[in-house]
């Protein structure tokens, strides 16, 4: 099973794909990242909680911009633990 920083990682990486999709021309494709976006979104919340309100995933769910620094600041966690050598 994955840890969670590197999930977090692989979630940060579909990113800047999405925000590229997002921002063309193609409805289609806007739609599908548009809706891709929302289910990580989504999914962050669903397994990152302590991160992520209820009201803080329907701004994320819409914001790109928010919702990576929400992920970031989890990563930013993440990393702090495994420096002080925790385990999660």
């Amino acid at each position: 099973m994955k840890d969670k920083l590197e999930t977090l990682l692989e979630m940060k990486l579909i990113v800047p794909r999405l925000e590229t999709l997002m921002m063309g021309a193609d409805a289609i494709e806007l739609e599908e990242a548009r809706l891709e976006f929302q289910r990580l979104a989504e999914r962050f919340h669903r397994e990152y909680e302590e991160f992520l309100s209820q009201d803080q995933l329907e701004w994320a769910r819409t914001d790109i911009d928010y919702f990576s620094f929400l992920l970031e600041e989890a990563i930013a966690h993440y990393k702090q633990l495994l420096m002080a050598g925790e385990i999660f």
